[in-house]
């Protein structure tokens, strides 16, 4: 009887801790939703910094620094006015996530859909910095084109992630 209640306690903790870990993936998933829905919104009222707002500071994007992300989304914003980005899913991996998207420029003169990240991925690669998920870039390409320089914790946790 003993044996049984210890097994039927162990299950019990392992459908528990599983939930919790579903539970966080799921937040993880809405708070990053909720970061393009914000992407969105701020890009159609052409409020860049609120844009550059969920950017970490340490961003740096296959060698692009925030500048030329800032840069980046000026230009589209001179080309497009309008953009809606469809989220179609998105990868956890403890702190780091990557979104798989397709961003659906518009203006009365040509539209554009780009997949992401294949396309550029500006806005697809995500660290949980203090408690908030932050756009990161994806900081793999560093540990590719320079496996003689040593790498931080960041970096090495993004290139086993990705």
């Amino acid at each position: 009887m003993k044996k049984i209640f210890i097994l039927v306690a162990l299950i019990c903790l392992a459908l528990c801790t599983s939930c919790k870990q579903d539970d966080s993936d799921n937040q993880a998933q809405a708070e990053i939703r909720d970061i393009f829905y914000d992407l969105t919104l701020d890009y159609n009222l052409g409020n860049i910094y609120g844009m550059m707002d969920h950017v970490d500071n340490d961003y740096l994007h296959k060698g692009k620094i925030t500048w030329h992300l800032n840069e980046e989304i000026l230009n589209r914003k001179a080309r497009f006015p309008l953009l809606e980005i469809e989220v179609l899913y998105i990868e956890i991996n403890g702190k780091y996530a990557v979104a798989h998207t397709i961003d659906h420029y518009r203006s009365s003169v040509e539209d554009a859909d780009y997949t992401e990240p294949e396309y550029s991925g500006y806005f697809s690669y995500f660290h949980r910095n203090q408690g908030s998920w932050l756009i990161y870039g994806d900081q793999s390409w560093i540990k590719k084109a320079r496996p003689d320089l040593p790498s931080t914790k960041g970096q090495q946790a993004v290139s086993r992630a990705f």
